[in-house]
Parts: structure tokens; sequence; C-alpha cells
């Protein structure tokens, strides 16, 4: 077996790849977040702006339970929340 080929080459050169954006290629790194404390599971996640910019979307990252806070007029200036 030779380990001289192009198979046994490792660039570590390179930054780490981001996370990706649901489907889109963007990068999540930037983007509005809220930080949820979730009762059902207690955990801790972000949830993102969504692509329409009318809301905060994400799922419970145990049970996948959906949670969504809308965004309007009126609203408060808090990032910190908890969910059932």
């Amino acid at each position: 077996m030779r380990l001289d080929g192009p198979d046994y080459i490792l660039d570590l050169s390179s930054q780490p790849a981001q996370p990706p954006d649901a489907g889109s290629g963007e990068s999540l790194r930037g983007r509005p977040w809220l930080s949820i404390q979730r009762k059902c599971c207690q955990t801790y996640s972000r949830i993102y702006r969504n692509r329409k910019g009318d809301a905060y979307e994400g799922r419970c990252p145990k049970c996948g339970a959906p949670v969504k806070a809308k965004i309007g007029a009126g609203g408060v200036s808090t990032r910190f929340f908890e969910a059932g």
C-alpha cells in the first residue's frame, strides 16, 4: 500500500465552515436571534429570524417542538425568553 498518493493529503490551512442557514447556503453568523429556555425538555437554544423577517422560529433540540415569536410594533427589547 502506498501512502504518498493524493488520497492521503490533508489540508489543515483552511478556516472551519460556518453552519448553513436552512438550505440557503448562508451563514447564521450575524443573523438576529432570541435565546429560548424550553420547559418541555429543560434545554436552551437560539432561534433565528426567518427569511420573511416577521418572526423568530426554531425547534426544541430534544423533542422537536416548534416555537415561534412574532415580530411586531410595540414589542419588547429583551432577547431571553422561556417557552412551554
